[in-house]
């Protein structure tokens, strides 16, 4: 493999300066030599900005001064990439930590499938028992209806060893062409954040691009460390609810739409979260069931 391929790794950072600075590290002992780093500062107020830059000279900075969420978040740095010449660009969470060989493997995995455009690596818990898997992509369950992690909390085995298609990736980690990103678009900034990699994905199937998993680069997620592993506030269920909307009426159905919040409204009542889930999610709904309406 050529590393004649400029790699752009777009850091889409909020707040917990000590977390993305953890990542920068694990970034800068890349064996990949042609790679550049880019740190959208997604509305932070813990100096983000300034301490990327200050810890690590040869890193851009792409200043947002409010929260505009995953979509809008990631599309300002994937931009800042194509306009200074990637070939391929890597979405990444700041709350994640890169084996060194990982951006290697995934370029050199995209250019053996002549129709990928976007790779996966095998993501692990950081967390705990490190072989123990986040996920290795996500599939489409029929019942109830919604997408599911592959392998989320699995130990490592032969099966999460070859690599295989995917239906669906998490923007947690993954790298796009540039020809799949001019051709197909970047993420639709209708979704402030739940569903917009879920959607990325059907969009790019659609085109007739493909989806790999590359079992060989690794990943380590620090799951929830930007909700401070605590109760989800009533705000992240509300935006879940008017995304599901978006998506499930885009590429599913009114009917599954349905099942899936009839389904969801059960699951919390039976945990009692009601008034601090179910509530909120169902309000926006409604909220996204308007827009859809106002736009269709």
């Amino acid at each position: 493999m050529s590393d004649k391929y400029l790699v752009y790794a777009v850091v889409l950072a909020w707040n917990h300066i000590d977390v993305t600075l953890e990542c920068l590290e694990s970034l800068s002992m890349s064996t990949y030599p042609n790679l550049r780093i880019v740190v959208v500062d997604n509305g932070s107020n813990d100096n983000t900005s300034v301490e990327a830059v200050r810890h690590y000279s040869n890193i851009e900075v792409v200043r947002i001064i409010d929260n505009v969420g995953i979509a809008r978040g990631y599309n300002q740095g994937i931009n800042f990439a194509l306009e200074h010449n990637a070939d391929y660009v890597i979405a990444l969470n700041n709350d994640t930590i890169v084996a060194p060989e990982m951006i290697t493997e995934l370029v050199k995995a995209i250019q053996s499938h002549p129709k990928a455009g976007i790779v996966s690596p095998k993501i692990y818990h950081f967390y705990g028992d490190k072989t123990r898997l986040w996920c290795a992509g996500a599939k489409w369950q029929r019942f109830p209806p919604c997408i599911k992690l592959i392998g989320s909390n699995a130990s490592d085995s032969v099966r999460f060893c070859q690599e295989f298609k995917l239906s669906y990736v998490t923007s947690c980690c993954i790298l796009i062409s540039r020809d799949a990103l001019e051709k197909v678009g970047l993420f639709d900034p209708a979704y402030y954040f739940y569903y917009d990699d879920w959607d990325l994905s059907e969009r790019y199937l659609a085109s007739g691009y493909e989806i790999w998993f590359i079992p060989t680069a690794h990943i380590w997620h620090k799951v929830s460390v930007s909700t401070l592993k605590t109760e989800k506030p009533k705000k992240w269920w509300f935006v879940m609810g008017r995304s599901s909307v978006r998506f499930y009426l885009l590429y599913k159905s009114k009917l599954i739409f349905m099942l899936y919040v009839i389904w969801f409204v059960f699951r919390e009542s039976f945990k009692l979260k009601l008034f601090n889930h179910a509530f909120p999610f169902l309000c926006g709904v409604g909220e996204g069931l308007a827009d859809w309406f106002e736009w269709n």
